[in-house]
């Protein structure tokens, strides 16, 4: 009859650094049942070679086989289980005993496992009774996917060898710690035992530098396990921020430039459901000639050698409409550098796109603007020198002959009085009174041109033919002027501007059309007042200005850009229309802005 010796290996699971909380609670993990039983049989005999107990509780198939195995080593299995030194359950039926939901309930398990334990030391009658237990419940739990249940046991086993002395030894199948899923499960598993008994297969006893290194391996594989567990979920969290970033487009192509995934971005920008455009080709995204001039296919080439390649410009959405779009296209390759594809990121800059140019029109209006009140100020400039030498060469040349003319005269008489000669007679002196006279008209003549008291006193209405009279016996230009009766009196702002329009636009008459008429009508209508001042004379190609459409300051000419600055101070529009039958200027303005504010009475006390 073979025996088996007692020996420290045999007795005891072999330590492992991944937990120490239970020096008698071990775990096995096996690739194949030989080897399961072959180390069970070599645990549970060398327990009844010591005089302990042995309480197994497994499978139907693992009970058998580790029966069969002791009594192929001569050991007396009816006899030990006669003492109560050998107990053999069934694991299933007895996981029964105490779950609800799925989970162990404690105080069930105590009562139930506890009695078992209890009952096995009263039969071996030593001061100090000793029992081997081997426990396969938790590999069924496991098998179920029920980890939590599993590792509830586990911990339950812990806290009864806090009341009852005894050696575990769990066990799990290494077939089901082959996904990252089982990883943290696996890891736990570890953690709730004191050791990991490491076995050879065939029952071949490994020694303890053997030991250590399949320890060693068992780390080595739950270290890859989390590996590959923390991997998937860096890729899964980097598949949810892609897959969820809507303010970009980001997709990939494969190496034709086919779409091959389409995130929520893209389909917002975009407009294509990933249905709808994954395996077409990407060059859908571009305008016509871009796709004639083979600018896809370029970029694809140019990601190719440099990298990658970013490009703004005119893309397409699938309802046909374009957005400007920034882009950038890298290639994606393989460890031994062959081409896997492209990824492509679009961000819609239409917004941006705008905003930059509507800058940069900005600035040219600015520049315009500022060019433009440039030249005003030199045409005010130019205008003021104009006319300081038009009063002085009226001054010299009318107003000044009057006055030497008369100072001639005096000079004469006061000569004459020097030498007590006669008297001037009555002609004479009549002639001085009459170039006095005449001084006193140009004089009144260049102050009303300056600025027509008439205008103040009298009104717009009357100011207009007195300035045309005179309009038209400086030019030789005849003059007519048509103002209904119901025109009335307006704000003296307001009919200082119109005379001035009125002004630059005969000085224009006379000086470029040629024209040998000039009619002025002044109306009120449609709750506006209008001035019209039309000629006959040369104007150029038919065509119309309106001072508020944008460039309509530089086609009006500088001197009527100042008349036109005038008429937009007090509420007014100025157009001008030129052809080839003449030009018309006309200013309207509306009642409301055009009629003098209300006088206020005094209130009585």
């Amino acid at each position: 009859m073979s025996t088996m010796k007692a020996s420290p290996q045999d007795t005891s699971p072999a330590t492992s650094a991944l937990s120490l909380s239970h020096p008698l609670h071990s775990v096995q993990f096996y690739q194949e049942d030989r080897s399961l039983i072959e180390e069970l049989t070599r645990l549970v005999g060398s327990a009844l070679i010591n005089g302990d107990a042995a309480l197994i509780v497994a499978t139907k198939l693992h009970r058998d086989a580790i029966a069969s195995e002791l009594a192929a080593r001569d050991f007396n299995i009816a006899r030990a289980s006669a003492a109560g030194r050998y107990v053999a359950l069934d694991a299933a039926d007895t996981l029964s005993r105490f779950m609800v939901d799925k989970l162990p309930v404690a105080g069930r398990f105590n009562e139930v496992v506890g009695h078992l334990i209890t009952k096995a030391k009263s039969a071996l009658k030593v001061p100090e009774p000793h029992i081997v237990i081997f426990g396969e419940m938790v590999a069924l739990l496991c098998a179920e996917g029920n980890y939590e249940g599993a590792l509830r046991l586990e911990e339950l086993w812990n806290a009864l060898a806090d009341k009852h002395s005894f050696s575990l030894r769990c066990a799990y199948p290494m077939s089901g710690f082959q996904h990252d899923a089982e990883g943290e499960f696996f890891s736990k598993i570890c953690g709730a035992h004191s050791a990991v008994a490491p076995v050879a297969p065939q029952g071949i006893v490994l020694s303890d530098d053997e030991q250590l290194r399949t320890v060693a391996k068992l780390q080595q594989q739950l270290e890859v396990l989390e590996h590959e567990k923390a991997l998937r979920a860096s890729e899964q969290r980097f598949r949810l921020l892609v897959e969820a970033a809507e303010d970009y487009a980001i997709f990939t192509l494969d190496a034709d430039g086919r779409v091959s995934s389409w995130n929520i971005g893209a389909q917002r920008i975009k407009g294509y459901g990933p249905s709808e455009i994954i395996g077409q080709h990407f060059s859908r995204f571009y305008p016509e000639d871009d796709v004639r001039a083979g600018k896809p296919q370029r970029e694809l080439q140019d990601a190719m050698r440099d990298g990658r390649v970013e490009d703004e410009g005119w893309r397409l959405r699938k309802d046909g409409s374009r957005f400007w779009a920034n882009v950038i296209i890298t290639a994606l390759r393989g460890e031994q550098g062959q081409l896997l594809g492209f990824s492509k990121v679009t961000r819609d800059f239409t917004e941006r796109m705008q905003a930059e140019q509507a800058l940069r029109d900005s600035k040219e209006k600015l520049q315009e603007s500022e060019k433009s009140l440039r030249e005003l100020s030199l045409h005010l400039l130019r205008t003021q020198d104009e006319e300081r030498r038009r009063i002085g060469r009226d001054l010299h040349d009318s107003l000044g002959q009057y006055l030497t003319a008369l100072k001639i005269r005096l000079d004469a008489f006061r000569s004459a009085a020097a030498r007590k000669q006669a008297p001037p007679d009555i002609a004479e002196l009549s002639e001085c009174s009459e170039l006095a006279n005449d001084a006193i008209k140009e004089v009144r003549t260049i102050s009303y041109l300056m600025y027509p008291p008439m205008l103040d006193e009298m009104g717009l209405k009357s100011a207009i033919p007195w300035y045309l009279e005179g309009f038209t016996q400086r030019s030789g230009i005849k003059t007519a002027f048509d103002a209904p009766p119901e025109v009335p009196r307006l704000a003296p702002e307001v009919e200082l501007a119109l005379f001035r329009v009125l002004q630059e636009s005969l000085t224009n008459v006379h000086r470029h059309s040629g024209s040998p008429t000039a009619r002025v009508r002044l109306s009120a209508m449609d709750k506006s007042v209008v001035l019209e001042i039309s000629d006959q004379g040369k104007g150029t190609a038919p065509r119309s200005f309106n001072s508020a459409a944008p460039g309509s300051q530089r086609a009006l000419g500088v001197g009527l850009r100042g008349m036109n600055e005038r008429i937009l101070q007090i509420g007014g529009v100025l157009e001008l229309s030129s052809g080839e039958n003449g030009t018309t200027v006309a200013v309207t303005i509306p009642l409301n802005e055009a009629l003098p504010a209300p006088e206020h009475s005094p209130q009585s006390s």
